[in-house]
């Protein structure tokens, strides 16, 4: 072990939990929720149809599905060190050159493998991976301040672009968001990430140094033991019924929530609501799901996976109804913040639950083989909505059929449960 690292006040692994919490945050620059701000300004000064904006969102979100599997591999094997910072390198650069198109081509050659590779890694399996790694029962709280990173970074970053969109146009967003990556992310990506808490001489959840035996640290007051860890291979897991229907769960889970997101600001302006507020509450929604991912997190070293995750989904479903029916900004204001942590906030419980059921030592692997399908319905979700609201000039119809799709869910999630050792 390194002498600085046994004089540091804390575990090892929450400097790797800040770092890649920082990459996630800025890494949500250019999802559904930054962009949702930036929908249609966009749109209207380029002359665009909302349906070719949102379809450069959808190519970006299957792009990163299709890459997940190798970044996954690539994260088991060599860790976030390199990954982490070259992920950021690039995405600032096409971020700078996204600043400077005029026709759609220009956009979608900028944005689709920018949108790619933050969605794998800056904001995907890669840095959750590089967490799992370093936490064995407090891994869900760890996640769960990840994915946290991403919706409060978009808060933040949804009114940051507003505001460049009020003083300089669109195009500043994009060229802020390169200058950030380049100066926040890579230095501390290369200086402090490390792969797991065996290359320091430390152990998952900061029990002290790595001992012969392996023992681990006693169990913290209130969190479920789950006995010792069994990590699966990638060719045992896909065997099983529980990951398919963790897969089915949350592919449904994204296409209805992302499309929502994605859709949000420019709902609430078609409704009568002014741009400004509107937008306030798209940061809301994102920031209540920060709060959410953080409190799920939680929760989840407590209570039953299944029975948390179904009743989220419930609820994200009800707070769809009640947006179906707002036109006042206190209204959308609590759509907002309710839907934030419900169907935001809820984006933890599959990297939660992969982890929980199958191990830590081919995380990267097994989430990245569930990533292309969250993925596509990621990307998929808001393509459908706007190309409804095209055809009908009206996001009602597509809205019930997205709270059809959480009730779904929540059936199959519950079915989800914890599978059997392989037999040797």
């Amino acid at each position: 072990m390194l002498p600085w690292v046994r004089r540091l006040p804390f575990f090892y692994g929450w400097l790797v939990v800040a770092i890649a919490m920082l990459s996630a945050s800025l890494g949500a620059g250019l999802n559904n929720i930054s962009m949702g701000v930036v929908l249609k300004p966009l749109s209207l000064d380029l002359g665009w149809s909302r349906t070719v904006t949102a379809a450069a969102i959808t190519a970006g979100t299957i792009a990163a599905g299709l890459l997940a599997p190798l970044f996954g591999h690539l994260a088991d094997r060599f860790g976030p060190r390199l990954l982490i910072p070259a992920g950021a390198a690039c995405v600032g650069l096409l971020a700078v050159i996204a600043s400077k198109i005029s026709e759609p081509w220009q956009f979608y050659a900028a944005y689709v493998p920018a949108r790619a590779l933050s969605e794998t890694l800056m904001a995907g399996v890669v840095p959750i991976t590089a967490v799992a790694n370093w936490f064995h029962k407090k891994r869900p709280r760890a996640i769960g301040m990840v994915v946290m990173a991403i919706p409060l970074g978009s808060s933040v970053l949804a009114l940051f672009y507003q505001y460049l969109i009020l003083r300089s146009g669109w195009r500043a967003t994009f060229l802020a968001l390169g200058v950030l990556l380049w100066l926040l992310v890579v230095i501390p990506g290369v200086v402090f990430l490390r792969r797991q808490p065996e290359d320091l001489g430390l152990i998952p959840d900061g029990g002290g140094e790595l001992t012969r035996d392996g023992n681990t640290p006693s169990r913290a007051p209130g969190i479920q033991d789950h006995g010792p860890e069994y990590s699966w291979q990638l060719r045992d897991a896909i065997r099983t019924a529980s990951l398919w229907l963790i897969i089915g769960t949350f592919t449904l889970w994204v296409i209805a929530s992302g499309g929502i997101a994605f859709h949000l600001s420019a709902y609430l302006t078609d409704v009568g609501i002014a741009p400004a507020l509107a937008a306030g509450a798209l940061s809301l929604f994102a920031f209540s799901g920060a709060f959410g991912n953080l409190l799920w997190g939680w929760a989840g070293e407590r209570v039953e996976l299944r029975r948390l995750s179904a009743t989220v989904m419930l609820l994200s479903g009800a707070a769809v109804a009640l947006l179906i029916q707002a036109r006042t900004p206190p209204i959308a204001f609590l759509v907002a913040a309710l839907f934030g942590v419900t169907a935001r906030g809820g984006s933890v419980f599959p990297q939660i639950m992969l982890a929980r059921y199958f191990g830590r030592r081919s995380f990267g692997a097994i989430s990245g083989f569930v990533d292309p399908f969250t993925k596509a319905g990621l990307g998929l979700g808001p393509l459908i909505a706007a190309a409804v609201f095209d055809r009908t000039g009206s996001y009602q119809g597509i809205f019930l059929i997205f709270i059809g799709m959480f009730l779904v869910a929540a059936f199959l999630i519950y079915l989800a449960r914890r599978p059997e050792r392989p037999r040797l």
